[in-house]
């Protein structure tokens, strides 16, 4: 197993897709503060007189360790991820791979530990690339915050492993790269709030009023800056143990091709 898992960290670092996003990630992190600054000077430069927010002299770090996926990094690391869990059966050693293997799921499970250190990579390039843009307009404070902005830095780790689960199953399982991308641009954009939204008002219309289906997904609480911890716990737990053991059990099952 641990052969294993080194083989997917080697073949992750070599891919060119990941190499790319986490790139676009950085850079569009370095450069959102520094844009947002220069449209704000722009928009009060053609209107004196309108009621526009200025970019404050100084930010706490707090505040940037709240945004890890700030400005589509988190698309950015699913599409990542989708690339990966499908590169084995694109390219056609899977076949050695999981021959050697006491258990074919070995190789899911692999891959889905993978993602940790994967998606550690996506949030701290955001973490930096938003602290060095920062720094070129404004003075990054110290504040009291710091700690528990780490914590939560932590439980939205867990939100990303839990949405990479249900990515896991639609691309190794079911061996879907298209689906897996078009999820990780569902999730990683929020436009899956617009099928929480139908779900709602279906389950409304069966007399479950008052009930908002999306506030229990991992992808909605990962865009918050600080979810409800014990609500991100039960949620992380619950797909990835559905999705990672349904994801294996397929793959077991299924031939090699």
């Amino acid at each position: 197993m641990n052969n294993l898992i080194r083989m997917d960290l080697y073949r992750m670092r070599k891919l060119v897709s990941f190499k790319v996003c986490l790139l676009i990630t950085f850079v569009l992190a370095l450069g959102q503060t520094p844009l947002l600054k220069v449209m704000t000077d722009l928009a009060r430069s053609l209107d004196p007189s309108a009621n526009i927010t200025p970019v404050p002299a100084a930010v706490a770090l707090s505040g940037i360790l709240n945004s890890p996926f700030s400005f589509l990094g988190g698309m950015l690391a699913l599409l990542s991820i989708s690339f990966f869990y499908y590169g084995d059966l694109e390219f056609g050693y899977i076949k050695n791979i999981a021959g050697q293997m006491s258990k074919k799921g070995y190789t899911v499970l692999s891959k889905f530990l993978c993602s940790i250190p994967h998606h550690l990579l996506f949030m701290l390039a955001g973490v930096i690339g938003s602290a060095l843009g920062s720094l070129m307009i404004q003075r990054i404070t110290l504040d009291d915050q710091v700690v528990p902005a780490i914590l939560y830095l932590l439980l939205k780790l867990l939100l990303i492993m839990g949405v990479s689960s249900v990515l896991l199953l639609a691309v190794a399982a079911f061996r879907s790269k298209s689906l897996g991308l078009v999820l990780a641009v569902l999730f990683g954009t929020g436009m899956a709030s617009l099928i929480y939204s139908g779900i709602n008002s279906g389950l409304s219309a069966l007399g479950i009023k008052n009930f908002d289906f999306g506030a229990y997904m991992p992808d909605t609480l990962m865009g918050l800056s600080r979810p409800d911890v014990v609500t991100s716990l039960l949620v992380s737990a619950a797909f990835i143990a559905v999705f990672l053991l349904l994801s294996i059990r397929i793959f077991d099952k299924k031939d090699i091709k």
